[in-house]
C-alpha cells in the first residue's frame, strides 16, 4: 500500500509559488511555447522559446495616517495626489480641524490584487494566460503550476492512503483540489493524464 503524507499550508497556490521564487508556467500568447511568470522586483511573464515578455502593473492604494498635532485625533486619509506618492512623508490636512500635518505615507496593493486571486478555468489571474501544464480528464480540467506541483499531484493522487499532516489544521496542500481529483475511481485516469503533462514538460525542457 502506497502511503502519502500531505504538506501543511497551501504551498502550491499561485501567490505562494510566486512569492517564494517558484515560477508559474503558462502558454506564451505569441508562440504557444512555455513561458514563466516570476515575481522579482516586478511580476513578469517571459517565454523561453521566442523570448516574448510582459510586465504586470500592480495598482497601489496610498494613505496617510497619524495623530493631529492640534486636535490630537487620529486620522487615516487617502492620498490621491500622485506627486506625493514618491515621498516617505506627506503633508495632509486633518479631516477634523483642517490643520496641516506631516505624516508617513502608507502604500499597499489594491484589494483587487489580493492574495485571494487564484487560478480560474486553467488561466493565471494576472495575465489571463492558459497554464502550460494543462489538460482534461472526462471534461474536467487537470493542471499544475510548475514541475514541483506536478510531481506533488502525481504522488498524492496515486497514493492508496493519504495522510493529513494535522487533525487540527484545516489548510493543507490538497485543500483546494476538486473532489473529482480525489475520487478513487478516477485515480488511474488522472494519474495517466498527469504523466502526459510530465512528458510534455520533460520534452519541452530537453529542447531549451
Amino acid at each position: 500500500m502506497k502511503r502519502f503524507f500531505d504538506e501543511l499550508g497551501e504551498p502550491y497556490s499561485f501567490w505562494y509559488s510566486l512569492h517564494h521564487g517558484k515560477p508559474v508556467l503558462v502558454e506564451c500568447p505569441k508562440c504557444a511555447g512555455p513561458a514563466s511568470i516570476t515575481d522579482n522586483e516586478s511580476i513578469e511573464m517571459q517565454c523561453s522559446h521566442c523570448f516574448y515578455s510582459q510586465t504586470y502593473q500592480i495598482d497601489y492604494d496610498y494613505t496617510a495616517s497619524g495623530v493631529c498635532t492640534f486636535c490630537e485625533r487620529w486620522f487615516n486619509e487617502s492620498v490621491t495626489d500622485k506627486g506625493q506618492h514618491h515621498h516617505k512623508n506627506v503633508h495632509i490636512r486633518c479631516p477634523y480641524c483642517q490643520t496641516t500635518n506631516q505624516v508617513p505615507l502608507n502604500k499597499k496593493t489594491s484589494n483587487r490584487y489580493s492574495l485571494g486571486f487564484e487560478i480560474r478555468d486553467g488561466k493565471d489571474p494576472l495575465f489571463q494566460l492558459n497554464l502550460y501544464l494543462l489538460t482534461h480528464y472526462r471534461g474536467k480540467l487537470i493542471w499544475a503550476l510548475n514541475h514541483e506541483h506536478l510531481n506533488y499531484l502525481i504522488d498524492y493522487i496515486s497514493a492508496d492512503l493519504r495522510v493529513k499532516p494535522s487533525l487540527y489544521i484545516k489548510r493543507h496542500a490538497s485543500y483546494r483540489l476538486p473532489k473529482y481529483m480525489k475520487d478513487a475511481k478516477n485515480r488511474d485516469g488522472i494519474v495517466k493524464a498527469l504523466h502526459k503533462l510530465q512528458h510534455k514538460y520533460e520534452h519541452t525542457h530537453s529542447m531549451v
